[in-house]
């Protein structure tokens, strides 16, 4: 496999690393793998794509966003959805920050009702990430949220009511709220004081109108943390055991 980190930025030599890692050690021939969306799973998709074409692997891939179908038809990697592979032989994505208790906050690419989906119907569960997102506090990111369009108004008060300040999501060069692949809107909800991520992941949910949020504590499986020269994989599936390669 050709070697894409040596002249990156140290940031982005550590994104290469932890993608390369996950891909050389958890993934296998005829495994049907789900893939996330972000800068560092476009790593990830590069080196599978040469490995695949070099070791002329059988791998399907299942995306969790338009964004991330397109980069892999752009790779010639196989295609596919949850329709014809409920079940995800593995499922690598990244995070926007985790915790030190592995929470994570996942959703600024605006897939996250989709990476929660395919997280659940994986058999194993990775994240890749670089240094600086690991670990991090749990208010050190707002948590993004999807909800139904005709419900961004009658969602704010209970949002409120559980400590947080909800904001519709806006970008430069698009005109209303940032959508989802699923047509739904996107919004940020910014938490001032410390809440317990399972019970404010499943209060959240449970106001009508939302569809999904951005906080994950179903629990990850393996954490491959990538720095500028090495890798350091959290191993959880039977123990907390860290080893730095």
């Amino acid at each position: 496999m050709a070697n894409i980190h040596n002249s990156l930025p140290q940031k982005e030599k550590a994104k290469a690393l932890a993608a390369k890692k996950a891909l050389e050690d958890f993934v296998f021939d005829d495994f049907v793998v789900g893939i996330g969306t972000g800068s560092t799973i476009k790593y990830f998709i590069k080196a599978l794509s040469e490995l695949v074409a070099q070791d002329e692997l059988e791998i399907i891939t299942v995306p969790s966003s338009f964004e991330t179908h397109l980069e892999l038809a752009r790779s010639g990697l196989s295609v596919s959805t949850l329709v014809e592979f409920p079940e995800l032989d593995t499922y690598v994505d990244s995070a926007d920050i985790v915790t030190e208790d592995y929470v994570l906050i996942k959703g600024g690419g605006g897939a996250l009702t989709m990476e929660k989906i395919m997280a659940k119907a994986a058999k194993e569960f990775i994240i890749i990430i670089d240094d600086s997102k690991y670990p991090q506090d749990l208010l050190s990111h707002h948590v993004p949220i999807e909800i139904l369009p005709l419900a961004v108004n009658t969602v704010v008060e209970p949002i409120y009511n559980l400590g947080g300040e909800f904001k519709l999501r806006y970008v430069k060069g698009k005109i209303g709220p940032v959508t989802s692949d699923n047509g739904n809107v996107l919004g940020d909800i910014n938490f001032n004081q410390y809440y317990n991520p399972k019970e404010i992941e499943m209060a959240l949910n449970n106001i009508p109108g939302v569809i999904e949020n951005g906080i994950f504590t179903l629990d990850i499986h393996r954490l491959i943390i990538g720095k500028p020269d090495s890798v350091e994989v959290i191993d959880r599936p039977s123990s907390q055991s860290i080893k730095e390669q």
